[in-house]
């Protein structure tokens, strides 16, 4: 799984990287169409992260949740959500009083208003695992699957159309545009498909096909362009047109992943501080706004110039501050998993993971 959390991560940064590129390079130009296609197909990120929260879940704990999980995980999930969501509200507030600051932090925390909403989804995930695990354990994934992404498909179509408006009050607005991105119908499908991905992996592997997953992922891509031109969509995650897409790209990552031999370091390197990333990339990437570009730079090379950096410094962050005892609670524990040096039969090296 290490290929599927560096490319997750990787693809949420770039992502971010090209939006603020497009405020910071405003003028249309040759380059914004560029980045528009590269920026879209970038947008299967998030959903990664949520098929793997719920793979790797599904793979060590079966049907229930070890005594001690959620404790565990408030300290090295909710108090870095926390903490960040602190820095962002310093970051972004414009008017500072003590109401405004409680307000804006309030909002963060339980709206999911900042760009690090995902942990709200990911403790979610873990409730519904450790109530509905042994029901689906039990139930059938060519029922339970469908189901998931029809129900996932329509609460998006809802939103994404608007196909009612909102009441008239500032919540309701809010959660009609951005904030149905939080409760977890939203990534159902998702959750699901990381379930039994998990319990049948290696059937699953034996049955995935390149030709199938590249035309269903194009397909779906030339989708969303033309939802994009016919609905205006927002450019986000969340869309219903998302789905088949996500989900297309995720399995070709495994597909790819189990067909290279030995996963460099340096993919190793991003999966272990992609919690650190995730946490700490909107940081870097709104503070490179307020540094002059050169002269010479445009959309394409400004945006790739700040992923890098941001990369960088988010990596560089999450080691000074896991020297310390309470860095890993500030902005998240580094992962320690390694490749292992074990060799099987045929001399092929095995993952620890």
């Amino acid at each position: 799984m290490f290929w599927l959390r560096c490319i997750g991560c990787l693809a949420v940064t770039l992502g971010h990287a090209f939006y603020s590129g497009y405020i910071v390079f405003y003028e249309n130009t040759l380059y914004h169409s560029a980045t528009y296609v590269l920026y879209m197909m970038m947008l299967f990120g998030m959903p990664v992260f949520v098929f793997l929260s719920e793979f790797l879940l599904a793979n060590k704990y079966s049907n229930t949740l070890p005594k001690g999980f959620m404790k565990k995980r408030v300290k090295i999930l909710l108090l870095p959500f926390l903490f960040m969501n602190v820095v962002y509200v310093i970051l972004y507030l414009e008017i500072w009083t003590i109401q405004n600051f409680t307000i804006s932090l309030l909002e963060n925390v339980f709206l999911g208003k900042s760009s690090v909403y995902f942990i709200l989804i990911i403790f979610q995930f873990y409730l519904l695992h450790k109530f509905f695990s042994k029901y689906l354990d039990v139930m059938s994934p060519k029922l339970i699957i469908p189901t998931a992404f029809l129900i996932n498909f329509v609460y998006l179509a809802f939103f994404n159309f608007n196909l009612l408006e909102p009441p008239n009050n500032n919540f309701a607005s809010y959660f009609w545009h951005i904030g149905y991105r939080v409760p977890f119908v939203g990534w159902l499908f998702y959750f699901v498909l990381g379930y039994y991905s998990a319990k049948s992996y290696h059937k699953i592997l034996s049955k995935l096909s390149f030709k199938w997953l590249a035309v269903i992922a194009f397909c779906s891509f030339i989708v969303i362009f033309i939802n994009n031109s016919t609905f205006q969509l927002q450019y986000i995650s969340q869309r219903l047109d998302m789905l088949l897409y996500a989900g297309s790209m995720i399995f070709l990552i495994i597909y790819f992943s189990n067909r290279i031999r030995n996963v460099p370091k340096v993919v190793v390197m991003i999966s272990n501080y992609s919690f650190n990333i995730y946490l700490l990339n909107v940081l870097f990437i709104t503070l490179f706004r307020y540094i002059e570009p050169p002269p010479f730079f445009n959309l394409l090379t400004y945006s790739f110039a700040v992923f890098l950096l941001t990369i960088f410094f988010s990596i560089l962050t999450g080691y000074l501050f896991n020297r310390f005892k309470l860095g890993p609670y500030l902005v998240g524990r580094v992962m320690p998993f390694k490749v292992e040096s074990r060799v099987g039969k045929k001399g092929i090296k095995k993952l620890a993971m």
